[in-house]
């Protein structure tokens, strides 16, 4: 059982959910969220708190010294609001209409990872009311500009704040499941070149829109994509598309340039992709003096043994909480923990929320996964920092 379970504050756990969401932080711009997590997090019974010049937060619930320690991760930032409707004005609304039985809150960053931060912050609240004696440290951190790939990731913020973690959980949306593996992603930049003229007399130019057009039509047409047992086929898709110049009227652009982002499984390698695409291009008539592609960031497949000691006490912990076992589980999208997470420790995910939601314009939260997860985080820190033992000690 659970000495701290009874000291969770429901009511609490939501308002400061949606306390989170009013606090607008897309990456790169998280301080203000920072700085309020900062002041939630004294109240919540973190001792020490501590920020880097990249707005990560850290907030650390010192043990004895004797046990094993903890750490919960979430992250700060957001992807921009886009066609949301009232992104940082959240409602507790009905989600029949946005595909989810029950209440929900709504709000950019709701599921992803906003209601997370607030459970993970409330866990602390309930040890502290509980007056538990934590043998290991209780550590959380919000992480900032994980969206843009600028993370400085958690080795080197556990290296910096000197950090001993026995234990590491990705608070990020798994619907209440346990997950343990993610595909990789790779970003690539395709550039296709023409060449400028006035519009006018468009026959002396070469435009780099029609020509990027049939880019993606060859490589639409003629990728093969792989398939996992374990995600099923790949996905390869057209995230954005500019040209050059941008807005301009008069002139046959001579660049164009877009964002190609290809899922790939543990026997595949971005480079690899890189040529396979180019190669395609090549044989469908395009010389290189037409294209470039250049790899601009990319994260690796993602995988963990189910037979983990982490997994098995969350389990433990969700029956405790609210009483059913969780499902072993998959991100099915790219999901950058190998990235930002790359430490020796086994990483899994759990927290309140579907990943089908986050960045759309319908993002939102069960009301009673933010509860559940707030219960579920308390009772798996006192499992873990009060009532383990360090073999060592």
């Amino acid at each position: 059982m659970s000495k701290s379970l009874e000291y969770v504050d429901e009511q609490n756990v939501l308002d400061l959910t949606k306390r989170l969401i009013k606090t607008q932080s897309q990456s790169g711009n998280e301080k203000k969220l920072a700085t309020l997590m900062a002041i939630e997090m004294k109240k919540a019974g973190f001792n020490l708190v501590q920020y880097d010049e990249h707005n990560n937060i850290v907030g650390i619930m010192p043990g004895l010294g004797r046990g094993k320690s903890l750490i919960l991760v979430g992250h700060l930032d957001t992807v921009p609001e886009g066609a949301m409707e009232n992104p940082f004005n959240p409602q507790e609304i009905d989600g029949a209409k946005l595909g989810t039985r029950g209440k929900v809150i709504t709000g950019r960053g709701s599921c992803d990872t906003k209601a997370s931060l607030a459970a993970m912050l409330s866990a602390g609240s309930a040890l502290k009311r509980a007056r538990a004696r934590l043998k290991g440290d209780f550590v959380i951190i919000g992480l900032a500009k994980t969206k843009t790939g600028k993370s400085v990731g958690l080795k080197q913020l556990i290296k910096k704040f000197e950090l001993t973690p026995n234990f590491v959980v990705s608070c990020t949306p798994t619907n209440m499941e346990i997950n343990t593996a993610h595909p990789g992603q790779a970003s690539f930049e395709i550039l296709a070149k023409g060449k400028m003229s006035n519009i006018g007399n468009p026959k002396e130019g070469e435009n780099a829109i029609l020509k990027m057009n049939k880019m993606i039509n060859y490589l639409k047409e003629n990728v093969v994509l792989p398939e996992d047992k374990r995600f099923g086929k790949a996905n390869m898709i057209i995230s954005s598309i500019t040209s050059n110049t941008v807005g301009e009227s008069h002139s046959i652009p001579n660049l164009c340039q877009a964002l190609l982002v290809r899922q790939f499984f543990k026997n595949e390698n971005p480079e690899t992709i890189r040529n396979e695409l180019l190669e395609i291009l090549f044989k469908n008539n395009f010389k290189e003096e037409d294209v470039e592609i250049k790899l601009r960031r990319f994260f690796n497949p993602h995988s963990v043994n189910p037979k983990e000691e982490i997994i098995s006490v969350i389990q433990e912990s969700r029956n405790i909480a609210f009483g059913k076992t969780a499902k072993i589980s998959q991100w099915n999208s790219g999901v950058n923990i190998s990235e930002i997470f790359d430490i020796k420790l086994p990483v899994v995910g759990f927290g309140p929320g579907d990943e089908k939601f986050a960045h759309t314009p319908i993002e939102h939260v069960p009301v009673d996964q933010v509860i559940k997860a707030a219960k579920t985080y308390t009772v798996l820190t006192e499992k873990i920092c009060v009532q383990m033992k360090d073999k060592d000690a």
